[in-house]
């Protein structure tokens, strides 16, 4: 058996990638209980991809932290198959969690999964260790990692589904990277490594080690930037049609918008037409429909997608909340919360819990919206109390 040493900025380096990876993955699946099952598979797919190339990831950048005295080379097919298994189980997780009824169930059933993906994608990776090194594990150095990987996803995955705000999904992805590597170095804790009696002498490696981590590491960083990009829906700017500029007879503002719609994709359609009067769309079975404004009780910002709240339903709406706010109908809401725009004329009762004011809207079940403290004031003259 040999002494094994670690590299502490290689272990850091592992670690910040196992908490980007995780907080890509929870942001990306922000909000899709709002998309279309096909938009909704897809971002799943894309926030397997990202935890699981970050597992992958940091597993790869932690054995790269292992100094050892002898070249160790591994096996292409168990390596590629250990990351297959991280994106594959990750995504089964993510399933369980985006379709059907959130419960406390179905959070233990996804944190299980998830933990004992990353257990297998570990040891999958270690076995493929395939010349120079003997590698033997602790049967309770197994069971303990096992344990830490399920216990921190499930505790992951409470905190950041029980309120998607941004902070605690922030909490719940240092929390998930952090179990991740957890399990990594607590499972290495209890493997020992012997150099093998029929050593072959191996050339030394083309890359410095640390030069090499540290690509993988800045490609991880690069890959969910561009996931977590790739979820920021774009707005729309103002067109000019050729008709204003050139001063040829203009067409009816409704066929014009029906021509620049015709063959556009359906998010562009809703973005690109102006609702009548006091309406605003959103989206339902593959349909862009019209909303009037004196049916919804608010409009919520849910991480990169806007709800509309209505007595009945909970409807996806293509517009920011910025842009709500920037339109003509701007003034038939009353914003009391940076995620909240809420209807003055279904507003039934305000109440203060401890610090926390709550404005209560609708029929029961009544909507309850918090009231951010610098607008309780504004809202509590409004309503003259």
């Amino acid at each position: 058996m040999v002494e094994v040493q670690y590299s502490p900025l290689l272990v850091c380096a592992s670690m910040l990638v196992a908490i980007m990876a995780s907080f890509t993955c929870l942001r990306l699946t922000n909000g899709l209980r709002n998309l279309p099952v096909a938009r909704r598979k897809a971002r799943i797919a894309q926030a397997a991809i990202a935890l699981g190339g970050g597992i992958w990831s940091m597993h790869f950048i932690g054995m790269l932290a292992v100094t050892l005295p002898f070249v160790v080379t591994y096996s292409p097919l168990l390596t590629l198959s250990s990351a297959l298994i991280a994106i594959l189980i990750a995504g089964c997780g993510l399933l369980i969690l985006h379709f059907g009824k959130r419960t406390g169930m179905r959070i233990l059933i996804a944190g299980t999964l998830t933990g004992t993906g990353i257990t297998s994608m570990h040891y999958t990776g270690m076995a493929a260790i395939s010349s120079n090194c003997i590698v033997t594990y602790q049967p309770a150095g197994i069971a303990v990692a096992i344990l830490i990987a399920v216990a921190a996803s499930t505790l992951a995955m409470w905190l950041a589904y029980s309120n998607r705000s941004l902070p605690r999904t922030a909490v719940g992805a240092v929390v998930l990277g952090l179990s991740i590597s957890a399990m990594h170095y607590a499972a290495m804790l209890s493997t020992s490594f012997s150099q093998a009696a029929n050593f072959i002498a191996e050339p030394l490696q083309a890359l410095d080690s640390q030069i090499l981590a540290i690509s993988v590491s800045l490609s991880a960083f690069i890959i969910c930037g561009l996931f977590l990009l790739l979820a920021v829906p774009m707005e729309e700017g103002v067109s000019v049609d050729a008709d204003d500029v050139t001063g040829a007879p203009k067409s009816h503002p409704v066929e014009r918008q029906a021509d620049r719609a015709r063959g556009a994709p359906l998010s562009r359609v809703s973005q690109m037409i102006t609702p009548a009067r006091n309406s605003i769309p959103y989206e339902k079975e593959g349909t862009v429909r019209f909303m009037n404004t004196d049916r919804i009780l608010a409009i919520e910002s849910d991480g990169h997608y806007t709800k509309i709240r209505t007595e009945e339903d909970d409807l996806f709406c293509p517009w920011s909340l910025s842009k709500v706010e920037n339109s003509q109908l701007a003034e038939r809401f009353l914003k009391i919360h940076r995620r909240y725009l809420v209807n003055p004329a279904h507003i039934n009762g305000i109440r203060k819990v401890g610090d926390q004011l709550f404005c209560y809207m609708g029929e029961a079940p009544e909507l309850e919206v918090p009231v951010s403290r610098s607008r309780a004031r504004d809202l509590r003259n409004q309503l003259g109390v």
